[in-house]
């Protein structure tokens, strides 16, 4: 059929009109209804080109669908035995930038360098293969969540903590057995021992912010400069929860031999008459006042043993996880806390509530014996 010349002319410059996607390129495809005609007439042996079908064809928007489109229905139907319409899917391939080797070399720069920025990861990516494209600071960051790394705290470990007598003294506290170790104790019986000060600085901060013209000040409640002592104890016995603890102002001393041979006396005293027969292991850190032959033979005396943790490696210390849930709980607490009496009290309950504190042993690797 011989085609209308007036839809031929081309539309005077300037005219809008609205642009009609083919469906394969994100426009409306024809309904199931359309789609079962086509292939209904094809089933009957029915023409899909004749002059009935071209007038529809001809109309502005198409009322039948071509005679290409048409061929590909069939086409489709012969092949797969339907005739549906695509999903529109955006017909994008998701591919990654950092794939193959890079996901092994991301991990590593992580593991060595943990506080390496973006651009420091995408410039030792790619001069391990240069081959390839600078990965784009957004695909790293995918790729890093992916592997399950997430942006935290930076703490720092003493270079001495790596010296080779260290290292060594590290290995033998985890492998070997007692004197040299705690690998043949068993974590329930052991006591880990350590102090540190509370101060009550959050209440009073340095810095705030007025006119220019004016001084910052407001009242302060205590003197900065005091601090408040905290020797504790604590067990891994998940039956019982058992921590001992010993509180002082500053002023009074820091850890003396008597504060603290008082302190293990008391402790010992009292698994003397709550757990009888049973024997401990205390440990803690390097301090010199540990170390006093003294207390060392008090805590053999009673049939107990003692075991020190590596030079520089506060991280194996359960201890050391304690004072910063206590310090987390004092942040949250600080509007009541105006004075060192008030610190304590404070202090007593926030222990008191702790719970049982052998999770935190276990965040310290010691095995859930």
């Amino acid at each position: 059929m011989a085609r209308n010349p007036l839809q031929e002319l081309r539309l005077p410059l300037g005219t809008f009109t609205d642009a009609r996607p083919h469906p394969s390129h994100g426009g409306n495809p024809y309904s199931d209804d359309m789609r079962y005609d086509v292939i209904t007439r094809f089933q009957l042996g029915m023409p899909l080109e004749c002059p009935e079908l071209d007038t529809l064809r001809d109309q502005v928007p198409p009322a039948y669908p071509s005679m290409q489109t048409c061929t590909r229905y069939v086409q489709q139907y012969q092949a797969l035995g339907h005739f549906q319409m695509k999903r529109a899917t955006g017909n994008h391939e998701a591919r990654r930038e950092v794939e193959g080797e890079d996901w092994n070399r991301l991990a590593l720069i992580r593991m060595t360098h943990p506080q390496a920025t973006i651009d420091h990861v995408r410039a030792f990516l790619f001069n391990m293969d240069p081959t390839k494209a600078p990965i784009s600071p957004a695909n790293i960051v995918k790729a890093e969540y992916i592997l399950n790394l997430r942006m935290k705290r930076s703490s720092t470990t003493c270079e001495r903590a790596y010296w080779p007598i260290n290292l060594h003294k590290r290995h033998l506290f985890w492998t070997a057995n007692y004197p040299l170790g705690r690998a043949d104790i068993r974590t329930q019986d052991m006591i880990d021992i350590d102090e540190c000060g509370l101060k009550i600085e959050a209440t009073n901060p340095r810095f705030g912010k007025c006119v220019s013209w004016e001084r910052c000040w407001q009242e302060g409640a205590y003197n900065r400069d005091r601090k408040l002592n905290l020797l504790m104890a604590i067990s891994a016995d998940q039956a019982m929860n058992m921590e001992w603890h010993d509180m002082w102002q500053q002023s009074e001393g820091g850890t003396t031999f008597f504060r603290y041979y008082v302190f293990i006396e008391r402790i010992i005293e009292w698994l003397a008459q709550n757990q009888q027969g049973r024997s401990f292991c205390f440990t803690a850190d390097n301090l010199n006042v540990h170390h006093d032959q003294r207390i060392l033979h008090l805590i053999e005396r009673h049939g107990h043993k003692y075991l020190f943790r590596a030079p520089y490696w506060a991280i194996d210390g359960p201890m050391e996880y304690i004072f910063n849930s206590v310090h987390v709980h004092l942040l949250m607490n600080y509007g009541e806390v105006n004075d060192l009496d008030e610190l304590e009290n404070v202090t007593d309950t926030i222990i008191a509530n702790l719970g049982n504190f052998v999770r935190y042993f276990l965040h310290c690797n010691f095995p859930n014996t």
